[in-house]
């Protein structure tokens, strides 16, 4: 019974020494403790370096520290303390200062503005603290290793150290929500296995390197308010979890470094406008990446970019890209894939081991340069390889390119400027032919396939932006007699304008027109204005040649009315102007809503002074049938006599069996 009751006083007076609470004055711990095998301490009044220094080499078993109530003043000696360091700044945890001890708690005290390199590291019981508000910097490494579960990082901090959080595998959660720009930086989360949970505030710009890396539970980031994120470092997500980081809110990216997201489970990535460089493998072997679609900017897929992914996408390729680096695709499921334009060389492997590959598009008119074996392990014999037109020949000659089966595309009906579409471009690349004759691709400019370029093809061009018709039909050409431009002959000076009020009766609706006008020596167009009739229509006029003149009108929709004024034509004579000329207009077409085209007569309009005109007879030849026009070409009689055939007409010039024939 003795030996009981003695065992109990024996254990009381245990536990009474492993708890201690002590007064301190700074660098005086040593001399208040006696017992070094206590396991609870509070300290209260001022501690400094030497008191931290005695707590790490001496309290072996301390688990609770609370020095809440202590003041932590400065301290500077010739030999170092901890880390080669020999100041010690006031309200600072030096480094090392808890490295690898078995406590489980620690309360700071609220004033500490830094906590040093390696403070807690490897505190592998420490499984909460509390930082102050007031903290404003956390070294590398401070609490790598320990058991934290959750970290809250204050708003005031400022400076977060190189793998400050690192290998801390219990760590469920984190939130970053700095008052100041910060980046994360690197391996500062290096490994944290059971990271799940991480919400960073919209003052976190980057993402350093490594700094996530290993985080095989983290899905994804949760921002408070909008992402910032501008850089994401080497290897910063390698091997983590990550299924979505949201590169569309990333609108302030502009970098992505080597290997950022290799082997983690990112499953799709829309890089945005920003980013115009990528890192070198940036999702190597990201084995649930099916999707990539570079930014417009980027002009180079890097080496191993995606080399082991699942991406099979068409425009995996960029549509920029100037520039693809070896193994960029290697082993990927790609089934299609469009190369741009602006592409110039692939790397050696760029494309081995895309067995799964069924079409390569290149839309690249210089055939791009390769390195080796770019397609090791395809079988491109039965692959096929569209092309540009007209580059066929140059691919086939093309080393590793002639191995596939190059063929060039099928001609888009309508699509004058070749860029694959039919759209309003088309209509103003014909336009711009018609008027100034620049034209490269007549096949799909023909579009109503008669063998000419005219105003039938810009109505076949609405139809098809109007009616969807991806399978335009052959035009008929028709003549009709009842349809005619009629316009009056006039005089004029060295000097002098005149207007020409050209009219059209037309027999059905018109929503497009062309006609050319020959002008003689000295006279020039200066000036061409439509009329009510052709009120929301397009017109345009140019001097194709020299002395020639062309008009296209056009719309989606008919000209109003069938009769009257269409076009108001200013002419100017000059020196070289002799009079007694003819203006010639010709090569008149014009095209019905349904486009159909109506091939109109020419007509001659008759330029001096009546008294000026050559060969007009005013006396009656030998008789026998004539045809008689007016001088705007129209037929007034036909198979009549010569001796009446300007009976009853009014006053004017006529032709009469092709002489000029004036009725006073």
């Amino acid at each position: 019974m003795k030996k009981f009751l003695l065992s109990i006083a024996i254990m009381a007076s245990a536990t009474m020494s492993w708890a201690l609470e002590v007064e301190c004055t700074p660098g005086n711990l040593a001399n208040l403790i006696d017992d070094t095998s206590i396991t609870s301490l509070t300290i209260t009044g001022q501690i400094d370096a030497r008191d931290f220094k005695f707590i790490s080499d001496e309290l072996e078993a301390l688990t609770t520290v609370d020095i809440s109530g202590a003041t932590i003043m400065p301290y500077s000696f010739s030999k170092p303390l901890f880390n080669n360091e020999v100041n010690y700044p006031e309200n600072c945890i030096p480094a090392m200062a808890f490295f690898g001890k078995k406590i489980s708690q620690i309360t700071l005290p609220s004033n500490t503005r830094s906590i040093g390199m390696a403070a807690f590291a490897g505190c592998k019981q420490l499984t909460s603290i509390t930082l102050p508000e007031g903290l404003d910097s956390i070294a590398s490494y401070a609490f790598s290793s320990s058991a934290l579960g959750r970290i809250t990082i204050p708003a005031n901090l400022k400076s977060l150290g190189v793998g400050a959080f690192s290998h801390c595998q219990a760590l469920l959660s984190a939130n970053i929500l700095p008052t100041t720009a910060m980046t994360i930086p690197k391996d500062a989360f290096y490994n944290c296995m059971f990271l799940e949970i991480l919400t960073l505030g919209p003052n976190v710009v980057g993402i350093g390197d490594g700094a996530l890396a290993g985080t095989q539970r983290l899905k994804n980031i949760t921002f408070s308010e909008q992402n910032n994120i501008a850089s994401i470092g080497k290897a910063a997500f390698t091997g983590s979890g990550i299924t979505n980081f949201n590169f569309a809110q990333s609108t302030a990216l502009n970098e992505i470094k080597d290997w950022a997201f290799a082997q983690s489970k990112q499953v799709s990535a829309a890089i945005p406008a920003g980013v115009t460089k990528l890192g070198k493998g940036a999702f190597y072997y990201a084995p649930n990446l099916t999707s990539f679609i570079p930014a417009e900017t980027c002009d180079t897929i890097p080496a191993m970019l995606l080399a082991g992914t699942a991406v099979d996408n068409e425009e995996a390729a960029g549509t920029s890209t100037h520039y693809i680096g070896d193994y960029a695709f290697y082993n990927t499921p790609l089934t299609k894939l469009t190369l741009p334009e602006s592409l110039e060389y692939m790397g050696t492997q760029a494309m081995a081991g895309t067995t799964s590959l069924q079409e390569l598009t290149s839309n690249a008119t210089q055939v791009p340069q390769l390195g080796e074996d770019v397609w090791l392990g395809v079988n491109q014999a039965v692959i096929p390889l569209n092309v540009p037109r007209h580059t066929s020949e140059d691919y086939m000659a093309a080393a590793q390119w002639q191995n596939f089966l190059v063929k060039e595309p099928n001609p888009v009906i309508g699509d004058v400027d070749q860029d694959g579409y039919v759209t309003a471009a088309d209509i103003t690349a014909l336009y711009n032919f018609l008027l100034n004759g620049d034209l490269t691709f007549f096949e799909t400019s023909d579009v109503n396939n008669d063998g000419s370029i005219n105003a039938a093809d810009i109505t076949m061009v609405y139809n098809i932006l109007l009616n969807n018709n991806n399978v335009p039909g052959r035009n008929k050409l028709t003549r009709n007699d009842n349809d005619m431009l009629r316009a009056d002959g006039f005089t004029i000076e060295a000097g002098e304008s005149h207007i020409i009020d050209l009219e059209l009766i037309n027999t059905a609706a018109f929503s497009a027109m062309q006609l050319d006008i020959d002008m003689p020596q000295g006279l020039s167009i200066t000036g061409v204005t439509t009329t009510s009739r052709a009120a929301g229509m397009t017109m345009g006029y140019n001097e194709v040649e020299p002395g020639k003149w062309r008009i296209v009108l056009s719309h989606a929709s008919a000209m109003n009315g069938n009769d009257g004024s269409l076009f108001n034509i200013t002419v100017k004579a000059d020196d070289n102007f002799s009079g007694n000329e003819y203006i010639n207009i010709n090569n008149i077409i014009g095209v019905e809503t349904t486009e159909l085209v109506h091939i109109i007569a020419d007509l001659d309009l008759e330029v001096g002074t009546i008294t000026g005109v050559k060969d007009i007879n005013t006396t009656v030849e030998n008789n026998g049938p004539v045809n008689v026009y007016n001088m705007n070409g129209q037929l007034m009689r036909q198979g009549v006599e010569r001796d009446q055939a300007t009976q009853g007409l009014p006053q004017g010039v006529y032709i009469v069996g092709g002489k000029k024939v004036i009725v006073k």
